[in-house]
Formats: C-alpha cells, structure tokens, sequence
C-alpha cells in the first residue's frame, strides 16, 4: 500500500509541475480559446532562421513565421508563401510566385524584397547564419562572400510577387535545402548591418511575423505565449497558444489531467495514455533520427576504426526494444530508411570487435570523455546510461553531462565538446538534405555538421547526385553515398523513434508531423470544439 500511495504522490506532482500559465479554457467560441502545447526542452530564446537549429525553438518559430515552402505531415514540400513553384528541367533556376495580398502582422504588405532580403542574409556568414554553408550553391554567392560584390546574382526578385534563385551548377535538392527558410521583415530589420543582425533584440522578441501567430512573450522555465496574427491569410481559429517546456513524464501526466492538450510522450507510457479519458494518440515514423556527435576535431575521434568501435559497442537494437518499446527502429546511416540501398554495414552488438578497433587504433584506456545532452526526455536520459555502461564494457570511460540547450551552441562553436547525444532533422524530403550534416563545407558554424566531420569522396558523391536530373542514375549515385557515408561512421546513428503524440479529443486538425522534435504543421486549422 505505501508503495501506491508514494507512486500516486509521484503522479500528482508531476502533474503540477510546469503548470505556469493558463489552463485550457474550454470550448468556448471560436478564436476566443486557449491551447497548452508541450514542448520536449526549453527553448534557446532565439526565434529566427540566422541561429543554429534548436528543435523547441523551432517549434515555436513555426507558428510565427512560414518559409517560400513547407514540408507537410507526409514529409513532402507544399507552398507556403508561394503560391507555387517552377524547377528549370537543368535544375538549375528556380522560380516562385508568392500569394499576392499577403501582410505581416503589422499590417505591412509581405514582397519578394522580403524574401531577398531574407536569403542575401541567410547566406552571408557575417550575419551569423548558422546555414550560410548552404547558400554557396547559388550563383554569386562565392564573389558576394569574398567581398568582390554587394550583391548575389543567382537571387532576384523580378517583381513584387516574384522570386529567383540561380544555382551555380546543376542542383535538384537545393529547393528542399533552402526553400523552405523563414523568411523575415525587411522592413523591421533592413537597417541593420549584416555583421550587427545576429544581436538584433528581434529575435528574442520577434513581434512582426508573417506566420499565423504573433509573438507575446517568453517566460523562462514556464512557457512562450504566442496569439493570432489578425493579418494571416485565413487566421487562426485559437486565439491563444502557451508552448510549455517541461520533462516528459511531467507533460504525460497533464496530459491525463488536461493540464496539457497536446503533448508528444515516451513509448513507455503508452499503456498509461491509452486510460486517459478525452485522449487520442498518433503515431508517425521519424523523419529524423537520435544519435551521437563524435567531435572530430578532437584527434582520437578523427580515426573512423574509433567511430566503428564505438558503434559496435552498442546493443541498439536492444535500446528500440526495451527503451522505445519497439517504437522506432535503429538507423544506419544519415539516409532515411526508404531512401537507404541495401547491403549497409549494421554495426550489429559485437564488444569482442569493438575492443578490436579500438586497440588497433591506439585508444588511451585511462582517457575520460565526457557525453553531453539536454535531460528531460526518458528515452535520451535512459540511452546516455546505457551508452556508458557499455563503452566502459569495451574500456572506454565516460562520464555523463547535462547541460541547457541554450549551452550546447557554444560548445560546438569552441569545439569544446567530446560527444553530444541529440536528435532531430529531417533527411525524408531529398536525400540531398544530409548535405548540411555531412558535406565539409558544411562543418559547423557554416552549416550542421557539428561532428567536424570531413570526406571529400562523400562530397564528391553527394554533389554528382546532386546535379543529376535522371532519377535513376541520381539514385544509384546516393547509394553510393550511403555505402560510403555507412563506413565512415560520420554519426553514432543510434534509432529513429516513431512519433507518439497524445491528442486532447477537443482539438480538432491537429496533424503530427513525425517525433518530438519536429516544426507543427498548419496551427492555423487546428481549432477546439
């Protein structure tokens, strides 16, 4: 009986906690209703395209901002401020026709000098884009960064409702890499200078969007509030939003009490949701994948035998199984599952070759490492444990960090981290989206690849596939890229899990657009009834 009456007390505390902020207020008539949204971890507070991709703030930026495109619950591009999209048959220009009669939430009208504004910024590395790396396939870009012009050739905006992006070279996924950036208010930010632009305030407090919501405030540890732009193109049917950060045990249980209304969960709390009067679940497989960044720059991680090793050293199918309860799958490599060739190397349990590898390449028994990542989710808490137990099973020592996602950033801009546990993306659009995570140009704070990993064979391979517009033959090029890609153990690619999302049956539209980490699809149409 003590042991209920503690776990009870447990579940009831839980349910308090992160409880800042209003309550659902029911019903009630459309646009006048509230809604509590969990969000996974605690923003970094910087709600802008320029900063390195945090999911939480992603997550808020999707309801304030919309990019040219949008990729939809099916993980295919839709037009978002474009009305459409043409691709030259080269893939080499590409031409979008913006919605005319668009506004930003101040009622200014929304134009194609927006959108080149926006992308001249996104792709200077002055204005600390963290995604400028991408934008050195557009013509121009090169002379434009190395100081040669003011301008960038390969952009342009022929008319109000028009926007061009040249490549430099054949390029058939460069639309899914950058056509789908937020776009920002030229007319907010315009006068400040590119190198100042990252310290701008807006992007802590972001109150002219273009996106269905507008900013209200961000209260640490307690919630971002955001309400309905009255100027969207068909405005939102719930006036106001709450997107609550707390740990995930905390949300399920306000999950059950309507303290929260939607909420992604743990697999091992499924049995728990399925009681939960008024409460529906969608599942969706993972456009992303939870891994390990290995700092390369960091001499006894360059060695790929360690980054084998290390793979080999983890029972993962072990952690889908129990840690998942089988919802999601291991990964093995960057490429999504339905775009991967088969034959990869599974880098199946095997502490024997493990220990193998890593006396071969000289690993230092008595060196510790240290594993980083943000606490809060059960499945990424449990698996750091498990990745340490395991590695000290071969002779690696580890010791385990928690830090604030807003920390994470400056230890890869100082290169100061050894691994990092972390998760998201989306590599299910294009197979060219793993350019960012991948390509040595790329390597952070260019673009994504915070493991400072390089193979020039892999760019190689990457780019050939991506200036071919045969569909078969770009494909066999991308499986050589997986193959090659798959024995360098770029990642500790540790599992895709399926997106479990609980559903207060009041809310109506919600669509889940894959795992915990992933931007909200369309808030605009959800509505409460």
């Amino acid at each position: 009986m003590r042991r209920k009456f503690v776990a009870a007390l447990a579940i009831a505390a839980l349910a308090l906690a992160g409880c800042a902020g209003p309550r659902n207020t029911g019903s009630g008539s459309s646009g006048s209703t509230s809604l509590n949204v969990y969000l996974y971890q605690e923003p970094a507070g910087l709600f802008g395209p320029l900063a390195p991709s945090s999911g939480p703030d992603n997550q808020v930026m999707s309801f304030l901002y919309e990019g040219l495109l949008g990729v939809d619950p099916d993980y295919e591009l839709q037009p978002r401020l474009a009305q459409s999209y043409e691709v030259s048959p080269d893939a080499t220009t590409f031409t979008f026709k913006l919605r005319k009669g668009l506004k930003w939430s101040d009622g200014k009208p929304f134009t194609s000098k927006d959108v080149l504004y926006t992308y001249k910024l996104l792709a200077d590395p002055k204005s600390g884009s963290a995604t400028a790396g991408l934008y050195t396939a557009v013509a121009g870009v090169a002379d434009f960064v190395a100081g040669r012009t003011s301008e960038i050739a390969g952009f342009s905006a022929p008319d109000d409702d028009t926007f061009v992006i040249r490549a430099a070279a054949p390029n058939y996924g460069l639309v899914s890499q950058i056509g789908i950036a937020y776009i920002l208010p030229e007319h907010v930010l315009g006068t400040t200078p590119s190198a100042d632009i990252a310290k701008n305030e807006f992007f802590r407090e972001p109150k002219v969007t273009i996106g269905p919501y507008k900013f209200v405030e961000y209260r640490t540890n307690q919630y971002v509030h955001v309400t309905a732009n009255p100027n969207y193109r068909s405005p939102a049917k719930i006036k106001d939003v709450y997107l609550k950060p707390m740990t995930s045990d905390a949300a399920t249980a306000q999950l059950g009490n309507g303290g929260i209304d939607i909420a992604s969960y743990s697999p091992t709390d499924v049995d728990t949701v399925s009681k939960f009067n008024g409460v529906s679940t969608q599942e969706k497989p993972g456009a992303g994948f939870v891994r390990i960044a290995l700092n390369q720059s960091k001499d006894y991680f360059a060695d790929a035998r360690v980054r084998q090793a290390f793979l080999y050293a983890i029972d993962r199918e072990q952690i889908v199984k129990t840690v998942l309860a089988g919802k999601g799958e291991v990964r093995l490599s960057d490429f999504a599952k339905d775009n991967e060739p088969k034959g990869l190397n599974d880098y199946s349990y095997d502490p024997a070759k493990a220990k193998q590898l890593l006396a071969a390449a000289g690993w230092d028994p008595n060196r510790t490492i240290n594993l980083q990542w943000v606490q809060g989710q059960r499945d990424r808490d449990a698996t750091s444990t498990i990745i340490q137990n395991q590695l000290a099973a071969v002779g690696v020592k580890v010791n385990l960090v928690n830090v604030q996602a807003a920390q994470i950033s400056k230890s890869y801009q100082d290169k100061s981290y050894d691994m990092t546990l972390y998760g998201g993306g989306n590599y299910a659009i294009d197979s060219s989206s793993i350019i960012y995570i991948t390509a040595c140009a790329q390597r952070f704070p260019a673009g994504g690849n915070i493991n400072q990993f390089c193979d020039p064979a892999l760019d190689t391979l990457m780019t050939q596939a991506n200036a071919t517009v045969d569909d078969k033959e770009r494909k066999s090029l991308y499986d050589r890229a997986a193959k090659e890609e798959n024995a360098q153990a770029d990642l500790m690619w540790l599992y895709s899990p399926n997106g479990l999302w609980g559903v207060n049956d009041r809310v109506k539209g919600f669509k889940a657009a894959g795992s915990q980490d992933s931007a909200f699809w369309d808030p605009a149409s959800w509505s409460i009834g």
